[in-house]
């Protein structure tokens, strides 16, 4: 059974997300053209491919993970380019910061590992993080993906042992972590506090890098579906 300590010492998994998301990188360029988004936090953020995205643009960023390799994997990157990013060990059901401290949240490829309430109270808590008219943007397995179903089902719709990524990852893969699918209206569901801005279904993308400093080729992973969300917290809202 894997961890996320064994998953983030393998190579094939630090490989696998060191580039960003073609979509993340959209959005934070179009933040820093706006000027309006400052203080960013990458939840969940694993070796920090986000955060040193958004580093590197000059974002004041932050990022929280609970596997203390991912963090030290991500914090050498920085130090070896001189960026810089606040990184702390902890999980999504204890964000420890303020509330309304940040301008944006983004929790790619993380929010959906546990039960439904625990991914209920996450985005939850992240809107309290977040100042009137923030943004959230987040990804959620989708039930359409062709790992639904797969390994031990823990509660309607949550199953652990997905073996997502098996060949890439070290130890077993994702196995043993909790994995929560969604339908469009649990999403907006999860949102029903929020102003939902988009709501996307798009199949999985993986990065393959460019030859000699060319842009990478972004390889459909066939019925890996996932949801991908923007809202904003709206005005007056505690």
């Amino acid at each position: 059974m894997g961890t996320w300590e064994d998953i983030w010492r393998g190579d094939g998994a630090k490989r696998l997300w060191s580039t960003p998301d073609r979509r993340v990188s959209a959005m934070a360029n179009a933040w820093k053209q706006s000027g309006a988004i400052h203080r960013v936090l990458d939840l969940g953020c694993g070796v920090g491919r986000h955060v040193h995205l958004f580093a590197s643009l000059g974002f004041d960023v932050y990022g929280l993970d609970h596997s203390q390799t991912g963090l030290d994997t991500c914090r050498r990157r920085l130090h070896a380019e001189g960026l810089h990013a606040d990184l702390r060990l902890g999980d999504m059901a204890t964000i420890p910061f303020p509330d309304g401290y940040f301008d944006a949240v983004l929790a790619f490829n993380s929010i959906y590992h546990g039960l439904t309430t625990e991914v209920d109270a996450a985005v939850e808590l992240v809107r309290r993080k977040l100042r009137a008219h923030g943004i959230c943007c987040a990804t959620f397995l989708s039930r359409d993906n062709r790992l639904y179903g797969q390994g031990d089902p823990l509660e309607p719709h949550t199953f652990a042992d997905p073996r997502m990524y098996k060949e890439l990852f070290a130890s077993d893969g994702e196995s043993g972590v909790t994995h929560h699918f969604s339908s469009e209206d649990e999403v907006r569901h999860f949102f029903r506090a929020y102003d939902i801005e988009s709501l996307d279904h798009e199949e999985l993308r993986l990065a393959l890098p460019g030859k000699d400093g060319a842009a990478p080729q972004w390889l459909p992973i066939r019925h890996s579906y996932f949801w991908h969300i923007v809202a904003r917290k709206g005005d007056n809202r505690s």
